[in-house]
């Protein structure tokens, strides 16, 4: 387990059906390294890049209490069918609601309900690696390349390219740590970023499972633009 200014910070790793599943998204191996899961180094986004956010939401809209957390800014895709729009917007939603967690301090704890399994126990052991030591971060997010990967009845993979060259570490206070993570420098900074779903009866969409793929796999490589 690594530690980056006290925060310690990892999700479960692991798919719907192993590695077959994200065949198209990340390999076994390096997705399966322990990872810091916060500010990470800095890649330029070409202009125009995020032309499809449909519309941006604000800071105070992705749950992030204004200027005491990130922006979030999804490059969503066209053309999708309304199942992928559902699975899509439940996947960002999971990771805007974690963020809403750190905010408020751990208050809000809403992101508990639509993960289950390996994926709670990660995203509480996230959420706790920033709200123990008392640390939140700012700046910018991006998301973009959303797509879903395959679908295994009643589940389903989806991936994303995660962007956190914009993020730095601060204090309750919005205050940024004297010394960020030596790793805020590219090309660890943008990863790909994948979770298993699965539909239950009441039409939602749960986390069950997330994955990544570090650099310097070639799938992490590929969100590098």
């Amino acid at each position: 387990m690594k530690k980056q200014h006290g925060v310690t910070a990892r999700f479960a790793l692991a798919t719907l059906s192993g590695c077959a599943l994200l065949a198209s998204a990340a390999g076994c191996g390096r997705a399966d390294a322990d990872r810091g899961f916060t500010p990470r180094g800095v890649v330029e986004i070409s202009p125009g890049a995020e032309t499809r956010e449909a519309a941006t939401p604000s800071a105070a809209a992705d749950g992030t209490d204004g200027a005491a957390g990130p922006e979030i800014r999804v490059e969503w895709p066209e053309g999708l069918s309304s199942k992928h729009k559902a699975l899509l917007k439940a996947f960002v939603d999971d990771y805007r609601a974690q963020w809403r967690a750190i905010t408020s301090h751990g208050k809000d704890l809403s992101y508990t309900e639509g993960v289950v399994d390996d994926a709670k126990r990660g995203a509480v052991k996230w959420v706790h690696s920033y709200v123990d030591e008392k640390l939140s971060a700012k700046g910018v997010i991006k998301l973009y390349s959303l797509r879903v990967v395959a679908e295994v009845e009643p589940g389903a993979q989806v991936a994303a390219c995660l962007n956190q060259s914009g993020l730095r570490v601060t204090d309750w206070q919005g205050k940024l740590l004297a010394k960020q993570p030596d790793w805020i420098k590219r090309p660890e900074s943008i990863f790909l970023y994948s979770a298993s779903l699965r539909h239950e009866d009441d039409g939602r969409w749960i986390v069950v499972r997330y994955r990544f793929a570090d650099y310097p796999d070639e799938y992490a490589k590929e969100c590098v633009r």
